[in-house]
């Protein structure tokens, strides 16, 4: 992994000194303007941020912690903010909760707020797979750990639910309880914890002979896009597996207005245990999703106080079956 940009790469990529960087950067007004313009596109291209580095972050750190997140309207989301809001609070620090939209941009700004701000420590959730987007993230040179993803341990730390074995289980039941036939109503591929589970899914088919599985893909994971394909089914199966509850609602709702009932006719399982699984009586797979948000505080704050005594680790939680009345 490259090493942040200090203020001497800007220096020497804009061929001027570090004085005159740091002009740049505080008091424009002193420098001409080709010059300014030179040395902010070096800035942009080393992605540098002024900063005191990590040595000095640990000395002299707010006590704050940054959390960015995809989509704080979604409940997934907000329960693992809820995990690290309340694990932070136990050790003394206050969480910045940041929304991103999975804009990377939007990312990178809200980076360079946390390390104007001597923020501890990030942690991000990620919802697109560009580990680009994460490297770059990374070089700004504050403690970083990812939720809901795997990373490999000579990068950083990561906290995250075996999505394969979540798919797995959910198939699995469908397959038990009579369902030879099975659907799975997936989210975008690029999203890896919607190719995780279609992967354990396809492993469960795989272990009982006769069984069919079958895929559709909706642009994204709500329940209006669960609802369209539940509406467009022509060849109705045995059994549906949502990769998400919201997807699994919006299919009941689906089908209970073509009058297909379920578990009569069709066997349902969501994914998440979500309020909205309880609410619809959902069979699911449940994740311990405040869980992740406290771990990933854990090995964070471990990683700002220890300094280099720390060791990378990649937690991964295990999901559970929970059944409910969309099933027999």
């Amino acid at each position: 992994m490259r090493r942040p940009a200090r203020i001497q790469d800007v220096a020497a990529a804009a061929g001027v000194s570090v004085s005159t960087v740091s002009n740049v950067l505080n008091r424009p007004e002193r420098v001409n303007a080709r010059t300014v313009e030179r040395v902010l596109a070096v800035v942009a291209e080393l992605d540098y941020v002024p900063h005191p580095g990590a040595a000095g972050l640990r000395a002299a750190h707010a006590r704050s912690i940054g959390l960015v997140l995809p989509d704080i309207a979604n409940s997934f989301y907000a329960r693992i903010a809820r995990g690290a809001a309340d694990a932070a609070y136990r050790q003394g620090y206050a969480l910045s909760l940041c929304h991103s939209g999975d804009d990377p941009e939007r990312e990178r700004e809200y980076f360079s707020m946390l390390v104007a701000q001597r923020a501890s420590g990030v942690v991000v959730v990620p919802l697109g797979a560009d580990t680009g987007r994460l490297e770059r993230l990374r070089r700004r040179g504050v403690p970083l750990v990812l939720a809901d993803r795997t990373m490999p341990t000579a990068e950083g730390c990561s906290v995250s639910v075996d999505d394969v074995a979540g798919g797995d289980l959910a198939v699995t039941h469908l397959l038990e309880t009579g369902a030879r036939s099975v659907l799975v109503v997936n989210g975008p591929r690029e999203i890896r914890q919607c190719a995780d589970r279609h992967q354990g899914a396809r492993r469960a088919a795989r272990r009982v002979r006769g069984a069919v599985l079958e895929q559709v893909v909706t642009a994204r994971m709500t329940v209006e896009h669960g609802y369209e394909a539940g509406m467009r089914l022509t060849d109705i199966p045995d059994g549906i597996f949502c990769t998400n509850d919201f997807l699994a609602v919006g299919v009941l709702r689906a089908l209970t207005e073509r009058g297909i009932a379920v578990p009569g006719d069709v066997r349902l399982v969501g994914y998440g245990d979500l309020d909205a699984a309880g609410v619809a009586a959902l069979t699911t797979i449940r994740q311990p999703v405040e869980d992740l948000g406290s771990a990933a505080i854990d090995l964070l704050l471990d990683e700002v106080e220890a300094g280099p005594d720390h060791t990378h680790e990649s937690r991964v939680f295990a999901p559970t079956l929970i059944t409910r009345t969309s099933t027999p």
